[in-house]
């Protein structure tokens, strides 16, 4: 019996403008030092997937004079679903344009809007699965041989963006998308949010689809990708390391806001990426209640065994 879930079912992409020549260096990165997998390459973009993830692409890079957030894409259930969310958005004073099939690769029509204060996001129902790179039938679930060496993620997990009105956002991501916060950062007064996660299905790593951020609207904080285990989290910073990656600020720690196991780093371009394990197990349901942190503990929300508070890491990386 197949399940059937309305709505949004999950972050499938994120995808970058970079200046960057036939995308050279974001593909020696982005493949030889961090182990995704390159599905499809066109003049001027290159479309990435984990080994683990089933569709064809989860990392959209596009050749461009700068560098920037082009947009996230969320897959819905299907054409209905599309329809709705379309006329909620509408409903909600946004303005919506549609695409026809084939905005990326493989994708059927799809929808594009602004969040209030915040990034640009597509919707789209159809986009074929490809399949696992261990296959369907009795995979290995063992990373790929030419990935090893490589922190080479499972999937990708979420994405950090700035809002210049988190609470707008979060009005706009919980009452039209459908998303539930998973944490808060409130100010210490509880007058304002200041952050949160949010997530739209059940999950068990990270418990978000989106991470918000005071800041300058539509811009990216990070990208987050999913290992198995914390040990997973040394071995790869050790792997990052060697090939000369900028550790962020931020190195392995226990990152209590959001109950993972995290390291983040900084890819050629400045963009903040982080790989994560662990999480709080989430699940929609009547009775689920947001962890709530105030401004005053946001040291230890970012980092349990830092504590004090580096506020350079707030800031967006693109």
């Amino acid at each position: 019996m197949a399940l059937k879930h309305g709505g949004i079912i999950r972050i499938a992409y994120v995808r970058l403008a970079l200046n960057d020549s036939r995308l050279r260096q974001a593909q020696f990165f982005y493949c030889d030092s961090l182990g995704l997998v390159e599905t499809f390459r066109q003049p001027d973009r290159l479309y990435l997937r984990c080994w683990h993830e089933a569709f064809p692409y989860s990392l959209v890079l596009d050749e461009a004079p700068e560098n920037r957030l082009v947009e996230i894409g969320f897959q819905v259930r299907d054409a209905g679903d599309l329809e709705t969310l379309e006329a909620a958005v509408n409903a909600a004073g946004v303005a919506v344009t549609r695409a026809p099939a084939g905005a990326l690769t493989g994708m059927g029509e799809s929808i594009t809007f602004a969040v209030p204060g915040g990034p640009v996001l597509r919707l789209f129902a159809e986009l074929p699965q490809i399949g696992y790179m261990t296959g369907f039938d009795s995979p290995d679930w063992v990373t790929p041989r030419a990935l090893r060496g490589t922190p080479a993620p499972f999937f990708l997990n979420h994405a950090g963006i700035t809002v210049s009105d988190p609470q707008a956002a979060v009005d706009f991501l919980t009452g039209v998308l459908g998303f539930v916060v998973s944490e808060r950062i409130d100010s210490d007064d509880g007058a304002r949010l200041l952050s949160a996660l949010l997530f739209r299905m059940s999950k068990e790593a990270g418990g978000q689809e989106l991470a918000l951020f005071p800041g300058p609207a539509g811009r990216l904080h990070h990208i987050a990708f999913t290992k198995e285990d914390p040990n997973d989290i040394l071995i790869d910073g050790q792997y990052l390391r060697e090939a000369g990656v900028n550790i962020d600020i931020y190195g392995p720690t226990r990152q209590s806001y959001g109950k993972t196991f995290s390291l983040h780093f900084h890819d050629p371009f400045g963009i903040r990426l982080e790989l994560c394990s662990g999480g709080r197990i989430t699940e929609v349901h009547p009775q689920f209640q947001p962890v709530r942190w105030t401004e005053s503990q946001l040291g230890k929300a970012l980092s349990y065994f830092d504590r004090d508070l580096r506020a350079e890491f707030l800031q967006p990386s693109l």
